[in-house]
């Protein structure tokens, strides 16, 4: 047997784990601060069972939905089937290993670093790790590993390291992966690494510091830029990104850069080009940016999520400053807004601030370019047969409240007629629109004055660009696709009025609403799944010819999606969604709530 096939075993093993129970893992307990990012799914036979009782679940269980799963189940056992016999041969079976995994897994990337040379990056570094839950720990494993190699008739290289025996399984040729395989206590550990030896020892001295907690920094567990993050809890899913790590990392980058630079002699070239890469970094602020967080988990078949940006308002400069114009108000839809959206979403922002802050980073960040590109702008507005001031017509004219709303075409709706390889984009414009609604003081004065900008920069397009500007009482409306959206034109028909039927009134979103906290914060969303399931049925028939013309795509692809049933039989399994975001000193913080779709009966609890 070639290494290839060994390699796939360990990972069907390794994926096995979900037919096991076990504890939930905690790698924030095992990894340093440094870590780049994690994946954590803290028990997988949970995640299991809560998927069967799930809306998803029950779908994939329906009669109407097995020709789709026996389909591509199909697949997946002829390929499992096929590793199998060729296992066979060495009289491996894999229910023989598969038991040894036991409860959560965990992926990280840690250890990372970048060898710099005098102008360019020489090298990067990085310790990728799988970590498992196992029965029986080390001995176990090294039963396992034993029978393995005996019935290959091989030798798997052997080392201690932090105390703990790991096996390497190296191909044969150099530019093969090495894999590493060991356990300490009940957590198995598997990296790889490049088969040079560079490589190799980078990931020996990265293990042996993680495993025996010799790195020289705290533990994740312990880390602030980890425990504030408190969506993350030892029930719950989560990814993790450490972004301080990556901006460092970055920054020292550009600082090789920045020494490299040499400012042109020339005066006018030098106005034209770009400032010193270490100002354009320093502009943009990145640094406030510290870590990223996603958690998920479900409550009596209801799924949440949360998201938190960490980005500390002290630290906040240049772009991400941005968060500051963020203005906490009520989110929520008037009654203008129609209960047939596929998607609606309310922020309230400071539009001054926003626009200051673009200015300043545009102006430190490109330098005399951005003056040279301005002064055309200015002039060519100086001489518009009507005055126009960007600042008082257009910017101070914004209230800062704006809305998007999304409507699709109902399912079916695509004409057979027009499918063919050759699609006009025009076509799948129509099956989605979106309306962006800005709040003005003075509709008339900003229709004006937007319209004099385009007459003065192209005035060709003017006619046509107007097309999808609208005024109503207090909005302009710009419209994006979706003319023949029965829908969206009489949302636009009705000009801001009140709908008989709006989504303010509709209970499903204000009993979700109320679940996250109402309405109340820097920005709302809501998302029918339905509507969205509609469009996703409307698009495939269109876009399915040209991709056939792809050579990546596999013909089984188009199979498995000619066998899924008729819209009608899913849509009654998917619902609503909401979510809201927060800003906070630390950052910006989101959560969001997916009930129970409406109607759907929920299975009985054994």
């Amino acid at each position: 047997m070639n290494k290839a096939v060994l390699v796939t075993t360990l990972a069907a093993v390794s994926f096995s784990v979900t037919l096991n129970m076990g504890a939930a893992i905690a790698p924030e307990t095992i990894l340093p601060e440094s870590t780049v990012a994690v994946l954590t799914v803290r028990d997988i036979l949970k995640e299991q069972a809560e998927f069967q009782g799930s809306a998803l679940g029950l779908l994939l269980k329906d009669p109407a939905m097995q020709p789709f799963c026996e389909y591509v189940s199909g697949h997946m056992t002829e390929a499992i089937n096929g590793l199998n016999e060729e296992l066979a041969k060495k009289n491996i079976q894999l229910s023989d290993y598969k038991d040894i995994l036991n409860g959560g897994v965990s992926f990280a990337l840690t250890s990372l670093k970048l060898t710099l040379s005098d102008s360019d990056v020489e090298n990067v570094s990085a310790l990728p790790l799988l970590m498992a839950e196992i029965k029986g720990g080390s001995e176990t494993l090294k039963t396992k590993l034993d029978d393995l190699q005996t019935k290959l008739e091989t030798t798997f290289s052997s080392e201690e390291i932090a105390g703990n025996e790991f096996r390497r399984i190296t191909g044969t040729n150099d530019d093969d992966v090495t894999l590493w395989v060991g356990a300490s206590g009940s957590i198995l550990y598997v990296t790889a690494s490049q088969n040079s030896e560079e490589d190799m020892s980078y990931t020996r001295e990265q293990l042996e510091k993680i495993l025996s907690k010799t790195t020289g920094e705290k533990l994740l567990a312990e880390s602030a830029l980890f425990t504030k993050h408190t969506g993350i809890t030892p029930d719950r899913n989560y990814a993790w990104v450490n972004i301080d790590v990556i901006t460092q990392n970055v920054k020292a980058l550009v600082a090789l850069k920045d020494k490299a630079y040499v400012q042109p002699a020339d005066l006018m070239e030098a106005m034209m080009s770009l400032p010193r890469p270490m100002v354009i970094y320093n502009a943009l602020g990145l640094g406030a940016l510290k870590s990223f967080s996603f958690t998920s988990w479900s409550e009596n078949g209801d799924e949440w999520f949360a998201t938190h940006l960490l980005c500390p308002q002290d630290e906040r400069r240049g772009l991400t400053s941005l968060l500051d114009s963020y203005i906490s108000g009520d989110c929520g839809p008037t009654e203008n807004i129609p209960a047939d959206v596929m998607s609606f979403s309310k922020t309230h922002v400071d539009m001054k601030k926003i626009w200051e802050t673009i200015d300043s980073v545009s102006s430190e960040a490109t330098g005399g370019l951005k003056a040279m590109m301005l002064s055309g702008i200015q002039q060519a507005l100086a001489n518009a047969p009507t005055k126009i001031d960007l600042t008082a017509d257009i910017l101070d004219n914004l209230t800062g409240e704006i809305v998007i709303v999304s409507f699709v075409a109902p399912a079916g709706s695509v004409d057979s007629s027009k499918i063919s390889e050759n699609l006009d984009p025009e076509v799948i414009k129509n099956l989605m629109g979106s309306v962006y609604i800005l709040g003005v003081k003075d509709g008339d004065r900003f229709m004006s004055a937007v319209e004099g900008v385009i007459d003065v920069m192209n005035p060709g397009i003017k006619e046509a660009a107007m097309e999808f500007i609208k005024k109503t009482d207090g909005y302009v409306a710009i419209v994006s696709g979706g003319k023949d959206i029965p829908a969206l034109q009489a949302f636009l028909k009705a000009e801001g009025k009140p709908q008989e039927k709006s989504l303010a009134k509709c209970k499903e979103l204000q009993n979700a609403a109320a679940k996250i906290g109402g309405f109340q914060g820097a920005a709302f969303s809501y998302t029918n799944n339905k509507q969205a399931l509609a469009f996703l049925y409307n698009m495939w028939p269109l876009i399915a010819p040209a991709l056939k013309s792809s050579e990546n795509i596999p013909e089984e692809v188009f199979i498995a999606f000619e066998k899924l049933p008729d819209f009608q039989v899913i849509e009654k399994f998917l619902g609503i969604g909401a979510a809201k975001s927060q800003l906070t000193p630390e950052g910006l913080e989101s959560v969001g709530y997916y009930p129970w779709p409406e109607g759907l009966e929920k299975p009985v609890a054994p």
